[in-house]
């Protein structure tokens, strides 16, 4: 039976400590009074050696932490001014000016994988640090040719990937994983990137100089608090870790036939979804306690969200293939072992990250047949996953399959669908064209943000066969 965690608390700021229990003290034992203890020191010799040791104290226990136990925050330490007020950006917006350009701020070193980082490390050392783990090939895909080459991405079976890597267990990250995108560096690779756009297949992007900035603003203390405000969010909530899109009502038919909502909706502030998120991480939750996906949606150009993130303007660019396309900017901040069921999306997609990590199960469109998607007219039609997220009404009610514990004999052909995958850190830009397929899974707090801009049709043909189009 599935427990249902404590709900957020606003406020609480439990700090993220990960499964380790806390180290005991030792008191030192007491003297009688009047009597000086064996060795002493005056008062300005003590303060000398507190005042040295202190900072070096401080400074081991940031490089000796382990980084599978930081939070977002840790990724880009730095001290950043207060974000605009909403008001004023909403404002500036609906008066047609273009957004100021973002100031790039000085701050120290981050800190990465347990190091600081060096000086002459390129932008690419930086980000790998990040990753966390390596291609099962040993190939980064870091000098893709001018255009996508025959067979490009690379596909692998997905009870490798599942077996590799359990979805259900985001940490310890896999040492190695099935990476076989492109990856291409913003300042170096640009005409390559758009080129694999236009061909309509997926890739990644890193070292945007616009969303460096984002990603040392957006994990500075305070700042998301402050841009975010006291207001309250539709926030999905889930008994376990898994999220499946849904439409119409919570509930459809009775008996053992019936559907249920896999999941329901709560508001909450930024404050109360991160401290819930982070109290998560703290005591080690399991799979099966209440999960939160926190979501702040921008629907139209003068929102503060767009001038936050001014790569996602409705113009002509990289991200933006079709601005009449675009259908406003969906951020969607996710906790530890959250998990997005596989689906597809009617229109390209762009996905940034700029905070936290997410690993991303990735298939060809033409993979649909093995999915066992659920079909059109249903709440949650066009995914994967179990259709009622396993509520005891649904026993012989329409499903699919769950890629976190894959039923092979209800589901056969599961065994042979091919994917890849990627894991995305801070600063990470991911295409999926039209119809391609993704499964979500957050490897701690991360914050995540994407747009849409228009519709390719290049797959289409491959998925009426499968009833969707």
């Amino acid at each position: 039976t599935a427990r249902a965690g404590s709900a957020p608390v606003a406020g609480d700021t439990a700090p993220l400590l990960g499964p380790r229990k806390a180290a005991r003290v030792e008191m030192p034992a007491k003297h009688k009074f009047g009597q000086k203890p064996a060795s002493c020191c005056s008062v300005v010799r003590c303060s000398m050696a507190a005042l040295i040791a202190a900072p070096i104290g401080v400074l081991l226990l940031t490089i000796l932490r382990p980084p599978e136990h930081r939070s977002a925050v840790d990724l880009h330490p730095t001290t950043v001014p207060p974000p605009p007020s909403r008001a004023a950006s909403a404002v500036e917006g609906a008066a047609g000016s273009e957004p100021a350009a973002p100031v790039r701020q000085v701050s120290p070193e981050p800190v990465v994988a347990g190091r600081m980082l060096k000086k002459n490390e390129s932008a690419w050392d930086r980000k790998h640090g990040l990753i966390g783990s390596e291609p099962m090939d040993g190939d980064w895909m870091l000098d893709c040719p001018p255009t996508p080459p025959e067979g490009y991405p690379k596909h692998y079976p997905i009870m490798d990937i599942i077996n590799n890597w359990p979805p259900d267990r985001p940490t310890p990250i896999a040492p190695k994983h099935y990476h076989s995108l492109c990856r291409f560096d913003y300042t170096k690779d640009l005409e390559k990137a758009i080129a694999y756009r236009d061909a309509e297949v997926p890739f990644i992007v890193y070292n945007n100089p616009s969303a460096e900035e984002i990603v040392t603003k957006w994990n500075t203390d305070g700042y998301l608090e402050k841009l975010l405000g006291k207001e309250r969010f539709r926030t999905e909530v889930s008994h376990n870790n898994h999220f499946m899109y849904y439409s119409g009502g919570s509930s459809r038919g009775k008996g053992n036939k019936a559907w249920r909502a896999p999941t329901s909706n709560e508001k909450l502030s930024f404050e109360q979804f991160k401290a819930a998120a982070l109290r998560c991480e703290a005591k080690n939750c399991s799979a099966e306690e209440k999960h939160y996906y926190f979501r702040v949606t921008a629907s139209y150009p003068t929102h503060y969200i767009f001038k936050e993130l001014p790569f996602f303007q409705p113009k002509p660019h990289l991200f933006i293939k079709d601005p009449k396309g675009q259908r406003g900017i969906h951020c969607r901040f996710g906790m530890s072992a959250v998990i997005a069921e596989n689906h597809y999306d009617g229109s390209r997609n762009v996905i940034g990250i700029f905070g936290g990590r997410r690993r991303y199960i990735l298939s060809h469109p033409k993979e649909c047949d093995n999915m066992y998607l659920l079909p059109m007219g249903h709440p949650s039609g066009r995914h994967s996953g179990d259709a009622c997220n396993y509520h005891p009404d649904c026993k012989n009610s329409p499903t699919s399959v769950d890629y976190s514990q894959p039923d092979l004999k209800r589901f056969p052909k599961f065994k042979e669908l091919q994917a890849n995958e990627v894991i995305l850190a801070p600063g990470d830009f991911l295409y999926l064209p039209t119809h391609w397929f993704h499964y979500i899974i957050s490897l701690g707090l991360n914050y995540q943000c994407n747009t849409r801009s228009g519709r390719g049709n290049e797959y289409t043909r491959v998925m009426r066969k499968c009833g969707f189009s």
